[in-house]
């Protein structure tokens, strides 16, 4: 973020100008492209994801290595999640350098002294939020006692590479790569009207959860579950403004994965659907009343 010729409230932040012209321009085409080749990038990491699991275990005497709780299987898991953020960069950096004509950086992507306490800043308010309004609703069923196999020593290893799997989930292969896609390029590319470009992200990044898998039952409810991330987009969204820093917004993403995992694992059983409104609803609350006052202060996607 940098300031804004009216007010010098927004911070210096992740984000820098583009040297020129972009090539293709920020109109209704240009937008409509940009979200399609969004969309593109994310589904392609994604098939890329399933494929290189499907090409090992082609392999002779895969399948007895990698199966079950194999260390090495948990091995090629970290490659699969390292692989869709390596695709989605590769191919986002190509396009910055022809299409956009700025550098990668230009996206939010970089690190700076701060970026690790804004990182936590999202995280800790993401999951926090979750676990709270998790808490909130009303119980219809016990906490959850999966048990892990093998003996004793075996639990303890199987339950670090899970958290070491569940982490790298939420935050290399889903958070990393969709927030630099959504809250970084396109944010940074429409960032001369703000309002348009907090909505045009929001809403296709939004929709493409139609296909998620969380649980849904029926259409209905994989309609319902849209509230979850257009809940924890708004406040990543709000989040960025007032950091300046893409690592919050990826903090919020990832944070509310976190926030999940331990609402599921350590807390009684709610209603899926009642938990989707609700968690959705508060995180949207609090990104809307950051986000209001940050633009009418001047903060903006720069």
């Amino acid at each position: 973020m940098t300031s804004s010729p009216a007010s010098s409230a927004a911070p210096s932040g992740d984000f820098v100008h583009s040297p020129g012209q972009p090539r293709l321009g920020v109109g209704p085409v240009g937008i409509i492209v940009r979200a399609v080749v969004a969309v593109t990038i994310l589904m392609a990491a994604n098939l890329l994801a399933g494929v290189i699991p499907a090409v090992v275990v082609l392999i002779p005497g895969a399948a007895e290595v990698f199966g079950g709780s194999s260390p090495w299987g948990f091995a090629l898991a970290a490659v699969v999640q390292l692989s869709v953020l390596g695709f989605v960069l590769l191919v986002l950096r190509i396009w910055m350098t022809t299409v956009e004509r700025a550098p990668l950086r230009a996206t939010g992507w970089s690190w700076r002294r701060s970026s690790g306490l804004w990182l936590a800043l999202g995280i800790g308010v993401s999951a926090l939020t979750v676990v709270i309004v998790y808490a909130a609703l009303p119980a219809i069923g016990p906490v959850r006692n999966d048990e892990l196999p093998g003996g004793e020593q075996d639990v303890v290893l199987v339950s670090a590479l899970l958290i070491i799997y569940y982490l790298g989930l939420a935050f290399v292969q889903q958070s990393l790569p969709e927030e630099l896609l959504f809250r970084g390029w396109l944010l940074w590319r429409l960032r001369d009207r703000p309002v348009l470009a907090i909505t045009v992200t929001t809403l296709v990044f939004t929709a493409i959860h139609l296909v998620s898998q969380g649980g849904q039952q029926s259409v209905a409810e994989h309609v319902l579950y849209l509230a979850l991330p257009l809940g924890f987009s708004l406040l990543a969204v709000g989040l960025l403004l007032w950091t300046g820093s893409l690592w919050a917004a990826v903090g919020v993403h990832g944070g509310f994965h976190v926030g999940n995992y331990i609402a599921v694992a350590a807390m009684p059983e709610v209603d899926a659907v009642s938990s989707w409104l609700a968690i959705g609803g508060v995180q949207a609350v609090i990104g809307v009343a950051l986000t209001i006052p940050a633009l009418r202060g001047g903060r903006v996607f720069a």
